[in-house]
């Protein structure tokens, strides 16, 4: 609801300034998985269709920023009803689905020591962002990731997506979560799936927001 508001209010704008040769204020959307400013919540396969839905509507590019694709795909398996048999794999596919394109950071669920990419479906915005890295960095050939990381990489996409893997490092975060909430340490909850986030507000009271008790913590 509030994506399809924000889209409304958007085109609103788009029209009222048509006249004076403005861009469209919503060139993109873009879906965090998991969502880091969320205490590390995953997005369920049912946000992902409708946000998908409302973009394709409106004709605005969906985008994942999918550095913790796999572990959404497992929260979503073990959390969303009608996902308890498909595999992390089938899951993550059905998420790449309902997508125009995605970024990651490959140090994060692609198990890389270094590097990341940039996915598209359109070959010609794939031709502009080419074009736009001369200008940046240099053509596509001028270098990138050595070959043993681009084959880390390879490797990393693929064993991320392992079910034990994903089991043990999810329940290992929840151990963590467990324990200090044992010891009276308040946290955002359920525990995410790569951090503990400490909820500074319910931790330090007497601190008022404007003084940043996150960071006094």
């Amino acid at each position: 609801v509030a994506l399809e508001r924000l889209v409304l209010d958007a085109k609103k704008k788009k029209m009222e300034g048509a006249s004076s040769g403005k861009r469209p204020p919503i060139p993109m959307a873009m879906l965090t998985v998991t969502n880091n400013s969320n205490g590390g919540q995953p997005v369920s396969m049912a946000n992902i269709r409708g946000a998908s839905k409302i973009c394709r509507r409106h004709n605005i590019p969906l985008f994942l920023d999918c550095a913790r694709f796999a572990e959404n795909a497992y929260f979503i398996k073990t959390r969303e009803e009608g996902y308890e048999t498909k595999t992390p794999l089938e899951i993550a596919q059905e998420m790449f689905g309902y997508c125009d394109g995605a970024c990651m950071s490959a140090k994060k669920d692609g198990m890389s020591n270094i590097g990341g990419f940039l996915a598209l479906n359109d070959d010609v915005l794939a031709q502009k962002c080419k074009n736009m890295l001369i200008l940046t960095e240099g053509y596509p050939t001028y270098g990138g990731l050595a070959g043993y990381d681009l084959e880390a990489l390879a490797v990393g996409l693929e064993e991320v997506l392992h079910e034990d893997y994903l089991q043990y490092r999810i329940r290992s975060v929840e151990y963590l979560g467990d324990r200090l909430t044992k010891a009276g340490i308040p946290i955002v909850q359920p525990p995410g799936g790569h951090a503990i986030y400490i909820d500074a507000k319910a931790m330090l009271p007497h601190i008022p927001l404007y003084q940043f008790p996150a960071w006094a913590l």
